[in-house]
């Protein structure tokens, strides 16, 4: 028995060195798994390492679109620490692995599934490392964070109609081709960012010479599970497949072309007496290769500019991570609530009853990778305001209430070698608040990080 899970391991580790040797091209091993006949499997992932400065204490490595905290205590009574004391941090928790499984194309199907993992995860009860003695230290969360699953899903393709099944990107903002070319973990402030569990379908089909035109539409894992009823989204995409341009953000980079989407979402919600009302959220998303790749490959001498405008109801802490303004999440201990709401979605409003956080966002950048496509720089804005605070306005909770959050940068990338990247972001985090002692909250972040990619 011994001998047999000796040779086993030694079949694996054989398959897993085939696959990274080569100088690190990305290569396919064909094995036979269970009863799958001719099943390939690709590994892939990266080795990342964060250096990060704030001059605040309110972020980990995610910023999200969290509130920068306030310099003193709201109403101006008093410090506040995490408001004046500055953060540094030094992290691997983003490094990732996935692996996509393909089979061969048969009768006009294709199949693949993929499994991501990162280890951003966090399994312990508090997960602010530092605020409270023995829930959660330091030495755990970063030196043996938790793995975290990304993506799990399952891709089937017949003739141009596309199913997937499982945790996949959000079709809101039709992710992920319209991020921002940013070296900071995403998501930054006021972008949409989301995976979830979903049933989607989408048809791409040719109206012309160049182009295509995407339709799509799912079912996904609801807001709140006691609402009864999944989330739909839906969206079209017409896109140009000869005008390209690259964009790099993260360890990523992709060609998107000429581009102009369209997407939106319901968020169906319930409570036992105090309302249910239907979340509901639309975005437009754009492209503009200014100076295109010469051949759709080489992102040599590219200039791109992307945006995106969202405008809805209960979209926040949902579809944009940590965007709250300041309003409390309903819990389910909330007299006639019978369920929770998590905080970003909704609150009670100045009447007792749940409403939803109303919010309008935009961001835009530029991005041009220079000549030889070693070097990549890009700047970008973004702000977030919310649309009725008022409802929400009661005399303790109104100097904490925030109503516009802002967010620029600066970032290069530096590839010296295909498996290796080097970038560097500065940024500026700002928020607005209802406390006349703390009109402003502030946060500059300085970052540096290493990818190993194969």
């Amino acid at each position: 028995m011994k001998t047999q899970s000796r040779r086993s391991l030694a079949a694996a580790l054989a398959v897993l060195v085939f696959m990274g040797d080569s100088g690190f091209a990305l290569q396919t091993a064909t094995i036979g798994v269970g009863k799958i006949k001719d099943l390939s499997i690709r590994m892939y992932g990266f080795v990342e390492t964060d250096v990060i400065a704030d001059t605040t204490a309110g972020f980990t490595e995610e910023m999200d679109s969290n509130l920068v905290p306030m310099r003193t205590a709201a109403g101006g009574g008093g410090s506040n620490f995490s408001g004046q004391t500055h953060r540094t941090e030094m992290s691997i928790r983003n490094s990732r692995l996935g692996f996509a499984l393909g089979l061969p194309k048969s009768g006009g199907l294709s199949a693949k599934a993929v499994l991501e993992l990162d280890f951003m995860g966090n399994n312990a009860p508090n997960t602010a490392p530092g605020s409270a003695p023995g829930a959660q230290s330091e030495r755990d969360f970063f030196n043996n964070p938790a793995v975290r699953v990304r993506h799990a899903y399952l891709d089937l393709d017949y003739d141009g109609l596309d199913g997937k099944i499982g945790q996949y990107w959000s079709l809101l903002g039709w992710q992920p081709y319209y991020f921002p070319g940013e070296a900071v973990l995403l998501p930054s402030p006021a972008m949409l960012y989301r995976r979830f569990a979903q049933v989607r379908a989408a048809y791409a089909f040719k109206p012309a010479e160049g182009w295509t035109l995407q339709a799509a539409a799912d079912l996904a894992k609801p807001a709140q599970m006691n609402s009864g009823s999944p989330e739909p989204h839906a969206g079209l995409r017409l896109a140009s497949t000869k005008t390209l341009a690259a964009s790099v953000s993260g360890s990523g980079t992709s060609m998107v072309g000429l581009s102009l989407a369209a997407s939106g979402a319901l968020i169906p919600l319930h409570t036992q007496s105090i309302g249910s009302p239907t979340g509901s959220v639309y975005a437009l998303d754009f492209a503009v290769p200014l100076i295109a790749s010469r051949d759709g490959v080489d992102r040599s001498n590219n200039l791109i500019w992307m945006g995106e405008f969202v405008a809805g109801q209960g979209l926040g802490g949902l579809e944009m991570a940590g965007l709250t303004f300041g309003v409390p999440g309903i819990s389910a201990a909330t007299p006639n609530a019978g369920s929770a709401i998590d905080s970003g979605i909704a609150g009670l409003n100045l009447d007792g009853n749940a409403e939803l956080i109303q919010s309008r966002s935009w961001r835009t950048h530029l991005q041009y990778c220079l000549p030889g496509g070693k070097w990549a720089v890009s700047a970008g804005y973004a702000q977030a305001e919310a649309r009725n605070l008022d409802r929400f306005s009661t005399a303790k909770l109104a100097p904490t209430l925030a109503p516009k959050i802002q967010f620029g940068y600066l970032s290069a990338f530096y590839d010296p070698v295909d498996w290796l990247r080097f970038a560097a972001e500065i940024n500026q985090n700002r928020t607005t608040y209802n406390d006349a002692a703390n009109r402003f909250a502030v946060n500059n972040r300085y970052q540096f990080t290493t990818f190993f990619l194969f």
